[in-house]
């Protein structure tokens, strides 16, 4: 089973694939994980499974979390008709306001923003440098500005798919929260 979880950028997909992953291997499945933008290992260097390749051929008896951020655009990966489900996660603007946040904190400390896998990072890689601030708020306000025309895109694709699932991904203190 192929199960894609895919959304506008910083909504909290990767937290929720590995929630999923976690509940579904506490329960006893086989399942495997991949963020094919591989942003995951980025951040957090330790999710090998984020750098390994998808599979030739998938197998029946596991589940598959794929996160794909470009699920709906050209240069998907993996078609979206070949998926059994698709998770698609939603966000309100201050919710997602909120979450950049901690991007805004992380970004500015590292002096690197916006990774993209076909062209790395930006910024200057100087912690806490002042230069980097007009790009990623930059980054802030194109995705606030853009957000509900690239949900309404994403869902015009989407939504002919026979299995989909919309959630709402809310923010709190202790990390994303999602309700159906």
């Amino acid at each position: 089973m192929k199960i894609l979880i895919t959304g506008i950028g910083i909504v909290g997909k990767s937290t929720l694939r590995r929630q999923l992953l976690q509940k579904m291997r506490t329960a006893g499945a086989k399942v495997e994980h991949f963020d094919v933008d591989c942003f995951d290992s980025v951040r957090h260097p330790l999710d090998i499974d984020c750098l390994k390749e998808l599979p030739q051929e998938f197998s029946q008896d596991t589940i598959y979390l794929i996160e794909d951020v470009h699920a709906t655009l050209p240069q998907a990966i993996i078609p979206l008709s070949e998926y059994d489900l698709i998770i698609y996660l939603k966000i309100g603007a201050t919710a997602q306001i909120l979450f950049w946040k901690s991007r805004i904190a992380h970004w500015f400390a590292t002096g690197q923003y916006a990774w993209e896998a076909k062209t790395g990072w930006q910024g200057n890689r100087r912690p806490h440098s002042l230069l980097n601030l007009f790009g990623i708020f930059k980054n802030l306000f194109r995705n606030i500005y853009y957000r509900k025309k690239w949900i309404a895109m994403d869902w015009q694709k989407i939504r002919q798919h026979p299995n989909v699932q919309v959630m709402q991904s809310t923010w709190s203190r202790r990390g994303p929260k999602y309700t159906f």
